[in-house]
């Protein structure tokens, strides 16, 4: 049972106020419509002409990414202050990690980012592994400077080492 705060409830309240602006439509991938409810609701059976191939899918940048997870985390801090045994972001954290560091073209560049964004502590073996994989993406981008992936790889390293740095010990 969850017992907000007023601080609490006006985070939240402000937080999906910013959520329902068309300007933060882009960062959910859903900005070539008037409204996010048209595509969050649309099904076949209400729409038939709507199907998975039948628009033009946008890309989801990194950047975006970022953005959304800070503001989801600032959204799940103030849920936390009120559920002192909540493990929400350990949870969250230990999957981030576990992505991060698994080769998925498609999933771990999100997860580096995500894991960056939303890490409380990093310890050197986690910066060293973040680190070999930029490596690889960067030998990737080496062999082929056309390889998109390993592009996006290492714009996510970038990010989660720029987030995990402040982290570390002196």
């Amino acid at each position: 049972h969850l017992y907000s705060t007023e601080e609490t409830k006006q985070v939240l309240r402000l937080s999906l106020t910013e959520f329902s602006l068309p300007k933060f439509y882009l960062l959910f991938g859903i900005s070539k419509v008037k409204s996010a409810a048209v595509i969050a609701f649309r099904s076949s059976y209400r729409d038939r002409s709507f199907s998975p191939g039948s628009y033009e899918r946008e890309t989801f940048a990194l950047t975006s990414l970022e953005t959304v997870t800070e503001a989801l985390l600032e959204i799940m801090e103030a849920c936390m202050r009120d559920i002192p045994t909540c493990k929400w972001l350990d949870q969250w954290t230990e999957l981030a990690q576990k992505f991060a560091f698994q080769y998925n073209p498609s999933l771990q560049p999100r997860a580096l980012v995500v894991f960056g964004c939303i890490s409380k502590r990093v310890s050197h073996g986690q910066i060293k592994q973040i680190i070999r994989i930029l490596s690889k993406g960067l030998e990737s981008c080496l062999k082929g400077p056309d390889n998109y992936n390993s592009q996006v790889l290492i714009e996510a390293t970038v990010i989660a080492l720029t987030k995990l740095q402040p982290l570390l010990n002196k």
